[in-house]
C-alpha cells in the first residue's frame, strides 16, 4: 500500500493551535546575525596581513636577541635579585625548597657580582699594567 492511498483523518489537515507571532522577533535575529557577520568580515580584513595567533604566540615564546644588554651579566644580577626579593617569598611552597632557593640563587648573585667586580678592574686595570692570572680564576 502507498502512503498516498492510506486515509488519512480530516483532523490533522487542520493545525489546531497556530500562534500568531510577529515578524519584529525574526527581524531582530536577522539583523543581529547581519551585525554579527558584519563585525566577522572586519575583522577578517583587520586581521588579514597579521600573523595567525598561533605564530604569534610562537614568535612571543621565543624572542629574538635583539638587545645584547638582556645578556649582560649586570642584568642577570638584577634579575637574580629581583627573584630572590619579590618571587621567593610569594612562592606557594614549603620552607624548605625556598630556603634551599634561596641559597642557590644567592650563590649564583655571589659568583655572578665577583665576575662583575673582576671585569670591571680588568677594564679599569692601565694598559701596561701586568694582571697576575690568578686573580681571574
Amino acid at each position: 500500500m502507498k502512503i498516498t492511498d492510506r486515509p488519512i483523518p480530516d483532523d490533522r489537515h487542520r493545525a489546531t493551535s497556530v500562534e500568531v507571532t510577529s515578524t519584529r522577533h525574526a527581524d531582530r535575529i536577522a539583523a543581529r546575525d547581519e551585525a554579527f557577520t558584519r563585525a566577522a568580515s572586519k575583522a577578517r580584513g583587520r586581521d588579514a596581513d597579521r600573523p595567525a595567533l598561533a605564530e604569534r604566540l610562537d614568535a612571543l615564546a621565543s624572542p629574538e636577541a635583539n638587545d645584547a644588554r638582556s645578556y649582560d651579566n649586570q642584568r642577570s644580577i638584577e634579575l637574580l635579585q629581583h627573584v630572590i626579593d619579590s618571587v621567593l617569598p610569594s612562592m606557594d611552597a614549603d620552607d624548605d625548597t625556598v630556603s634551599t632557593a634561596r641559597i642557590i640563587m644567592g650563590e649564583e648573585l655571589d659568583w655572578r657580582q665577583a665576575w662583575e667586580s673582576r671585569l670591571t678592574d680588568a677594564t679599569l686595570a692601565p694598559a701596561g699594567d701586568d694582571l697576575d692570572e690568578e686573580r681571574f680564576t
